[in-house]
């Protein structure tokens, strides 16, 4: 075998091995290592399912219910043009960038692009204002964390073949 394999091999052995015995020493309660280690996945599902259909539903009222020609307003007053093939572009990344994070299908993409709207919105829109911005800065949050992190265990891209 290759020494510097096996070297990296035996590197990861003990890594894994002491940062799993640190994070116990770590804890107040040790015992509840392997219930937190056993839950991770599930919890960072939900918070992922729940981030995207919660992001679906902006798309939706805008797509569906009437609410796009709010957003083509805002574009306006922003000077952010063309308004309107940009409100629906934005409304629909909302949407369908929204179910997709929420089934965890492309997750890493469409978790990206809505971070990046977050980020546009943020700095254009709601910072400006000086208040109100504070729920989209955790919005912001969980979709970089997402787009970092990908689908995790219980998504549709663990079907693909590779994961981007």
């Amino acid at each position: 075998m290759n020494p510097v394999i096996e070297r990296t091999a035996k590197s990861a052995l003990l890594l894994e091995r002491d940062g799993n015995d640190g994070e116990r020493n770590r804890l107040i309660f040790p015992f509840l290592s392997s219930l937190y280690t056993s839950l991770e996945p599930w919890g960072y599902a939900v918070m992922r399912v729940a981030s995207g259909a919660m992001m679906a539903t902006f798309g939706w009222q805008k797509l569906f219910a009437g609410k796009i020609s709010d957003d083509i307003a805002i574009f306006h007053q922003l000077g952010l043009e063309p308004a309107i093939p940009l409100a629906y572009f934005t409304s629909g990344l909302e949407f369908f960038g929204g179910v997709a994070v929420a089934a965890g299908f492309l997750t890493r993409p469409f978790a990206a692009m809505l971070f990046g709207e977050l980020l546009v919105i943020l700095v254009t829109v709601m910072i400006p204002r000086g208040t109100g911005y504070q729920l989209s800065v955790v919005w912001w949050g969980a979709f970089l964390f997402i787009a970092i992190r990908g689908g995790g265990r219980f998504a549709l891209d663990r079907l693909l073949a590779k994961e981007f």
